[in-house]
């Protein structure tokens, strides 16, 4: 087996905010899985919350039911610069401070986002964010397609992470991140899906194949990119970025057990000349065989410890009937 330490992990099946994140809190408690939840807040209504108002006051309460979860991390997520006005990301930036919480948001994700900013307003999304006051060590930028030398500068001044989201990207047609650029430049650079709606499968191992692969051709370069910094991507950058490499990311003493264990003995994964190597590039997720979250077991041989499958599998058929129309 090859054993690796969780970063990213469940991280809401990587990189995206979802409403009602009450219930998806309480479905992450009971799982036994480790999660940052980002409170979604837009300037128009949504799901659970009238205002942005009211989703910021939802998410200070929630922060601190869950001050002293084990597992769960509140975060503030502010979708993004063109749905959120000046003073209500204010209104985030100072409640983030006071509460020492991550900020997430999707910047620079299509280069027409950027370009309508600067259109109206003379200033990219970016920059804005920098004057603001937002970018810093708690602040995650998810996508980041569009980056320019100022951009740039800003990212490595702020000491901001990066979320990159490489399937979404290119599913939808939004651009490619510079990842190698972004690493030599010493920006902290982690792995992200975003949400179902855009990214199928929500497979962390295989969304770190594509930022390997991906990033060789945006650099063109064969060297960009290696399988070990790929990994490193998806366990220790992504712990940092949520401010918790002190607690999970690599596998250290005092650190939290959180583990997958890969079976590479499978026809697929031979030759192992370099177990990482074959880990990034020749294994599919159906080799994780065990995983640990907190030194709690919660995969066993392939089968989930707790968590019912069958019940599981009912209910995802069931809402996709419900959504189609077809329950009727």
């Amino acid at each position: 087996y090859v054993v690796v330490s969780r970063g990213l992990g469940v991280l809401y099946n990587r990189q995206d905010m979802y409403f009602h994140p009450k219930v998806a809190s309480d479905c992450v408690h009971n799982s036994g899985m480790r999660a940052q939840i980002a409170i979604p807040i837009l300037d128009f209504p949504i799901p659970g919350a009238s205002t942005a108002d009211e989703a910021i006051r939802q998410g200070i309460e929630l922060f601190g039911d869950l001050k002293h979860h084990p597992r769960i991390k509140i975060a503030f997520g502010p979708h993004a610069p063109y749905t959120v006005c000046d003073a209500n990301l204010e209104k985030v930036r100072v409640i983030a401070e006071e509460l020492d919480a991550a900020i997430q948001m999707h910047v620079h994700e299509t280069a027409s986002e950027v370009q309508q900013a600067v259109e109206q307003s003379g200033e990219r999304p970016l920059a804005r964010l920098g004057r603001l006051g937002l970018l810093g060590p708690r602040f995650q930028a998810v996508h980041m397609t569009q980056i320019s030398e100022d951009d740039l500068a800003l990212l490595v001044e702020s000491n901001t992470s990066l979320i990159h989201c490489p399937e979404s990207n290119l599913k939808l047609a939004s651009g490619f991140c510079p990842v190698e650029r972004l690493w030599q430049a010493g920006v902290n650079v982690a792995i992200g899906t975003d949400g179902a709606a855009s990214n199928n499968d929500l497979d962390l191992l295989g969304e770190t194949r594509t930022a390997a692969l991906l990033a060789k051709a945006v650099a063109g370069s064969a060297t960009a990119l290696d399988a070990h910094r790929a990994l490193r991507m998806a366990t220790l950058n992504g712990a940092r970025a949520m401010g918790l490499e002190n607690q999970i990311g690599s596998l250290e003493v005092g650190k939290a057990a959180d583990m997958v264990a890969f079976d590479l003995s499978g026809l697929a994964q031979q030759p192992i000349y370099d177990p990482v190597s074959q880990l990034i590039y020749a294994t599919g997720r159906e080799c994780v065989k065990h995983l640990w979250v907190a030194g709690k077991q919660l995969l066993d041989d392939r089968r989930l410890t707790r968590m019912d499958e069958q019940q599981l599998t009912a209910r995802a058929i069931a809402w996709g009937q419900r959504i189609s129309g077809h329950d009727e």
